[in-house]
């Protein structure tokens, strides 16, 4: 069983808190009720508010680490309304007695740090996203004006000294290109400013097993395989068509609207929503200049959807721009969960082909180390025509432009891990030849090298006897000098 889901049923077990399926008239999709049958109105709401700001999969992630905190919060009879001061105790106790964490107060004297340890059944990647989903929580309802504090999740000491500490930075107003800003903006956007902090985050890095040359050649003979087989439908081809070619992200895709597809006429090009744009269709997507990935699309759209549109239409046109592109057979939106339930039954007979188990999602990363490749080709790395600002530029437009990501640091993630790829990629070829019991020999070029060289020092060490011999400052008298003389000069006839 996966680890993820062994996390989910330990977390299951800690709530007790059913939900009711609303009527389709009803205001509420869902009612949350607790283990007396009472509406548990901050959650209902929140679920009622959450539903249109981001992807769906998102609200049923943070629901899951949601009620067991609820839950605990109406055991310890704390109002889930009540002030920061009252419920990050209550926080600290739910880390510390129900998750088997040790809490340490933060450096900075305004937070804490939550520390797994053994009986920790919640892996620390598990821990961020139940921090993301209380801070999400109460951010969403104090927006709707329904919670009247500042949000218990984050510390306002450290919003407040944030704040102050970027009006003092020299060149502050300047952009991050000018290279006299004191920081980076980037590096201003990531000061801490959150009350729950985990000391070991350390950002995310590319899995560099994956960017192997071997590996990324077994990735594209499943997905071919899989493009190529009669077992998938127009569907599904058509979102890994657009995953292979556009390097988005798998809700971007899969919940992509007719008015997005649309984008105002623009053949070629799609708007999605982005990851953190709340909601809104603010990336574009290209997939112009790949005939195939278009063709698989327009397959979709024009053969297969009407097939299942609920309303019986068959023109795009009469379709409206916020209904979902993708549909299920009974008419329903599509979802990433629909997609994974068919990419494992395609995936899994086709294993073998690739050396390691790969996702859906580490398609984007094949799409943005492949890319990196041909970038530096073009410019020549690696040679003495190597055009580095050229480089450096276009790759800051294809990750601000193609993956629509807001730090323009994050490609040096990427970049930098082809060294790490290189590297590996030595270490496994040593390893080859030791398993063959094949040692490695100087190259001739540097055997030839290194000889030219020593004949050098020799010549050098002799012509330094030479002059040293030249140079000999006789200190004896008068008579012994006469007489070395003598016997130097009968020597030399």
């Amino acid at each position: 069983m996966p680890a993820t889901t062994l996390q989910a049923n330990h977390l299951m077990t800690l709530f007790h808190i059913r939900r009711v399926q609303g009527r389709p008239s009803d205001p509420y999709e869902v009612i949350f009720l607790d283990q007396h049958d009472k509406i548990l109105v901050p959650l209902t709401e929140w679920y009622r508010l959450r539903k249109n700001l981001g992807p769906v999969s998102t609200r049923s992630t943070y629901l899951t680490y949601l009620m067991p905190f609820l839950t605990f919060l109406e055991k310890k009879e704390c109002p889930w309304n009540a002030s920061p001061e009252r419920l990050r105790p209550v926080l600290m106790e739910f880390h510390r007695d129900r998750l088997g964490c040790q809490i340490h107060p933060g450096k900075d004297g305004e937070s804490i740090e939550i520390v797994p340890t053994r009986d920790t059944p919640l892996q620390p990647s598990t821990l961020r996203v139940l921090r993301a989903a209380l801070r999400d929580f109460y951010l969403v309802l104090k927006d709707a004006g329904l919670y009247a504090f500042a949000n218990p999740l984050s510390s306002e000491t450290l919003i407040a000294l944030k704040r102050e500490q970027s009006r003092a930075l020299a060149n502050r107003g300047a952009p991050d290109q000018a290279g006299i800003r004191e920081e980076t903006r980037e590096q201003s956007r990531r000061r801490p400013t959150a009350f729950i902090q985990h000391p070991e985050d350390q950002g995310w890095k590319p899995n560099l097993r994956r960017e192997l040359a071997d590996v990324r050649e077994g990735m594209h003979k499943v997905l071919d395989t899989m493009l190529d087989s009669a077992k998938i439908s127009p569907r599904e081809k058509a979102v890994l068509e657009l995953l292979q070619n556009t390097g988005a992200r798998l809700h971007e895709i899969v919940l992509m609207t007719m008015g997005g597809y649309r984008n105002e006429g623009v053949a070629g090009q799609a708007q999605v929503v982005n990851k953190g744009s709340m909601g809104r269709e603010v990336k574009t997507i290209y997939f112009g200049y790949n005939p195939v990935a278009e063709q698989a699309l327009t397959t979709y759209i024009d053969r297969v959807r009407p097939l299942h549109d609920p309303q019986g239409r068959t023109k795009l046109s009469e379709v409206g721009d916020q209904e979902p592109l993708f549909l299920t057979e009974r008419g329903t939106p599509y979802s990433v969960k629909s997609f994974y339930y068919h990419w494992y039954r395609l995936y899994e007979p086709l294993r073998s082909m690739c050396s390691i188990r790969f996702s859906p999602h580490d398609i984007r990363h094949l799409f943005i180390t492949e890319y990196l490749i041909k970038l530096k080709r073009a410019y020549q790395a690696g040679s003495d025509r190597f055009d580095e600002d050229g480089y450096l530029q276009t790759r800051a437009a294809f990750g601000r432009l193609v993956m629509g990501w807001r730090s323009i640091k994050t490609i040096d993630i990427y970049d930098h891990s082809r060294n790490g790829e290189k590297a590996l990629f030595l270490l496994a070829d040593y390893q080859k030849d030791l398993s063959k019991r094949h040692y490695v020999p100087e190259p001739p070029a540097l055997r030839e090298q290194q000889i030219t060289q020593q004949t050098v020092y020799l010549a050098r060490d002799e012509e330094k006897l030479s002059l040293q011999a030249e140079e000999v400052n006789w200190l004896q008298d008068a008579d012994t000098l006469a007489w070395i003389k003598k016997v130097q000069q009968q020597a030399k006839q």
